[in-house]
């Protein structure tokens, strides 16, 4: 008796709605995933809510078969963001393949890589957390001096850290930190203090997804 075939789902993305899916839904149905099983979102992988994504792994882990992209990138901009996805993956026993990199978590060398990103995510995790930590005491430090409330709360100061180095604007990081268990902020002093993060940034730069975490404007 013969194995059936694995359930395939596709996911595609694009960072804007002038861009286009074709390419990336041609390949996937090159590679055998059926019109209903492909998903869609066209926003930026810095967004963590994902509609598309999220139905596309709800998906794949109720039928245990395959995950496939045209590229690892269209699971997020961060090796945070796509180490989540494969853990969700392989929670689940669903096989991740990517076209572009001819990636296969079902191979040794697939699963050896996702070891290694997993440990370099989690180097990355480390170096975010320890440099919000020594922001966080400066600006004690600095609000002691003044006697200014310190209204960007150690809370407020690591989730703006990730977001800024997930490449979302101050502008959209705003509406994060006032929404936030805290007293009331600023747009000014998140402004401020996402500049001077940059800054440090600049100064000591952190490595995601292979390349420096330096962003200008």
């Amino acid at each position: 008796m013969t194995k059936p075939e694995p359930v395939k789902v596709g996911y595609a993305r694009v960072s804007t709605i002038e861009q286009n899916l074709d390419m990336q839904i041609t390949a996937l149905k090159q590679y055998g995933v059926h019109d209903a099983m492909i998903f869609t979102d066209k926003m930026s992988g810095a967004k963590k809510n994902r509609p598309g994504l999220q139905a596309a792994i709800s998906t794949a882990a109720e039928t245990g078969g395959e995950f496939v992209v045209w590229k690892l990138d269209r699971l997020g901009r961060t090796l945070l963001g796509i180490i989540g996805a494969m853990q969700v993956f392989e929670a689940n026993n669903v096989l991740l393949v990517s076209l572009t990199e001819r990636f296969d978590l079902a191979s040794p060398m697939g699963k050896g890589m996702f070891h290694i990103m997993a440990a370099l995510a989690q180097m990355e995790r480390d170096l975010i957390r320890e440099r919000t930590i020594a922001g966080v005491k400066a600006a004690r430090e600095r609000g002691a001096l003044h006697g200014r409330p310190q209204t960007m709360t150690p809370e407020r100061m690591e989730k703006a850290a990730e977001l800024a180095l997930a490449g979302v604007s101050a502008t959209k990081i705003i509406p994060v930190m006032k929404a936030m268990p805290g007293p009331s902020i600023a747009k000014s002093r998140v402004y401020q203090w996402v500049r001077e993060f940059k800054a440090q940034q600049q100064a000591h730069p952190c490595t995601i997804d292979g390349k420096t975490a330096r962003r200008t404007k």
